[in-house]
């Protein structure tokens, strides 16, 4: 299964195109980032501005193209601080979720935590101890103290980089003022967080998000890229690197960062709140350095999403067919009872093949009786009363992919027939069918009213049938595990619309 993830952040919309197995496995294949900007006008002015709106739609746009030409199955898509905090937010959601057809959740602070620690620890071992995990993003800053097991600590702040820029950073360069209004705000905000994770011990301090990225990679910029073996080397902050690097963060004005290797263009503003941040890490919590993962967020929409459709991918290994994965799903979602609608199906098929010199229908019209056969029942889930007609309104409904319109109510109609009144004039569902459909329709539920039956006991005890055609009448030879009469009363009880269908009368008989 393909799958893309989309962050949609305070800075920087996000996205990753990744391959899931039916284990949980994740190949990433592509990553897109592109800076929008949109916590840049709503954390002064708690409302996104109407250009932040425009680059972020037409940013949306590029990257869901991208992910339909590279066959994404699913697109999954999230939004953070700047939106959930402005006040246009769901105007803005509302948007994105109409123009593109996909829903973006707007998760917490706590859920965004939740979800950057399942991406770091799908490619992060947390072995011997906790390990403390930051994110800082624009709007918000992610605290995590965990192992590989669980979450301990999960803590989201608003001390994001954009949002502290625009609170404190009046001057450019900074001056010492807005320098220590920045510092005191982190200070008070961190206090007793900091007591919460120095009490959990973490071995290892972990950082991730484009503006820790970018640190890390102005700290390295005068170091190798690879090491003796050609093995490129992972990122990391060292504390009398980082030192340098703020020092000539402080003295440096705008024009300055952006010549600097490795920084974002749409950073440079808000990089010195960001490096204020991490000193402030290092003062508190004095680790010796902070090692980068590259991932985050949008890996964690994956692990997420993929850890609730396991099932799902395991259907998908079963069962190479696309339409009929599609079928079982929705029997699934339906509380199906599967070892009945497995053998309706099996049996209906059987009388399908053994009359098909009498009702002449060939095999893509077969597919479809032996979809409606598997979901004829799923109408229980609503009720038992009428509950022929809850499965046609399931199967309506019940977002069948691969298929045309008049296919799903062909399938539809089938199952709602099974049991009660045949097919009639005056049924709006049925009426609106084409000829060939009608036609589908009768000979499928004249067939499924019979399999039905011949498996009324839910038993699963007809192994096996033939028909004989005497051409004025057809005989029906039941091969069965054991006594099959209550099977042959329901099925003769269910006749009456096969013989009016196929113009001739049935009789079953039991071969042991």
């Amino acid at each position: 299964m393909r799958i893309a993830a989309i962050d949609v952040g305070s800075n920087s919309i996000h996205m990753v195109i990744a391959e899931a197995d039916v284990n949980g496995g994740i190949t990433t294949l592509w990553r897109m980032k592109e800076m929008v900007g949109l916590g840049k006008s709503s954390f002064p002015g708690h409302a996104i501005s109407r250009d932040a709106i425009e680059r972020a739609t037409a940013t949306m746009s590029r990257f869901v193209q991208a992910a339909q030409q590279r066959q994404c199955e699913k697109i999954v898509a999230v939004a953070t601080a700047a939106v959930r905090e402005a006040s246009n937010g769901g105007d803005f959601v509302d948007r994105l979720e109409r123009q593109f057809n996909i829903e973006v959740r707007v998760i917490s602070g706590r859920e965004e935590a939740r979800m950057i620690y399942l991406g770091v620890r799908q490619t992060c071992p947390l072995t011997h101890g906790p390990h403390l995990i930051i994110d800082i993003g624009g709007g918000s800053v992610e605290f995590i103290v965990a192992d590989s097991k669980k979450a301990l600590l999960l803590e989201s702040r608003k001390l994001g980089a954009a949002r502290m820029t625009a609170l404190h950073v009046k001057s450019d360069p900074i001056d010492s003022e807005d320098h220590a209004a920045l510092r005191a705000h982190y200070e008070k905000d961190l206090a007793g967080l900091v007591d919460e994770i120095l009490a959990l011990k973490p071995q290892k301090v972990i950082g991730t998000s484009g503006t820790l990225e970018n640190i890390a990679m102005l700290c390295s910029a005068d170091r190798p890229d690879a090491d003796g073996n050609g093995e490129s080397k992972p990122a990391v902050i060292e504390r009398p690197t980082f030192d340098r690097l703020l020092a000539q963060l402080l003295r440096s004005g705008a024009k300055q960062r952006a010549q600097m290797p490795g920084l974002d263009e749409g950073r440079r503003d808000q990089i010195v709140a960001g490096a204020v941040l991490v000193e402030e890490i290092f003062r508190r919590l004095k680790p010796r350095r902070i090692e980068m993962c590259k991932s985050a967020l949008r890996e964690g929409i994956l692990v997420d999403y993929l850890s609730r459709h396991l099932p799902d991918l395991a259907i998908r290994q079963q069962v190479p067919n696309p339409r009929l994965r599609s079928v079982i799903a929705l029997a699934r979602r339906c509380s199906w009872h599967r070892s009945h609608s497995e053998q309706v199906a099996r049996i209906c098929m059987r009388l399908f093949d053994e009359t098909r010199a009498i009702h002449g229908l060939g095999t893509p019209e077969r597919e479809l009786i032996e979809y409606a056969a598997l979901l004829h029942d799923i109408g229980w889930h609503i009720a038992r009363t009428s509950h022929h007609k809850h499965s046609m309104y399931l199967i309506q409904n019940g977002d069948l992919k691969n298929f045309t319109d008049e296919e799903i109510e062909i399938i539809a109609n089938i199952a709602r027939y099974h049991r009660k009144s045949p097919p009639k004039a005056k049924h709006a569902n049925y009426a609106n069918l084409s000829p060939r459909g009608k036609e589908i329709v009768r000979v499928g539920a004249a067939l499924l009213r019979l399999a039905d039956g011949l498996d009324r006991s839910h038993s699963s005890i007809v192994r096996d049938l033939k028909c004989r055609n005497g051409g004025k009448e057809l005989k029906c030879v039941l091969h069965a595990k054991w006594d099959a009469q209550l099977e042959v009363w329901a099925a003769s009880r269910k006749s009456e619309m096969f013989e009016k269908v196929f113009k001739r009368p049935i009789t079953f008989e039991v071969s042991r």
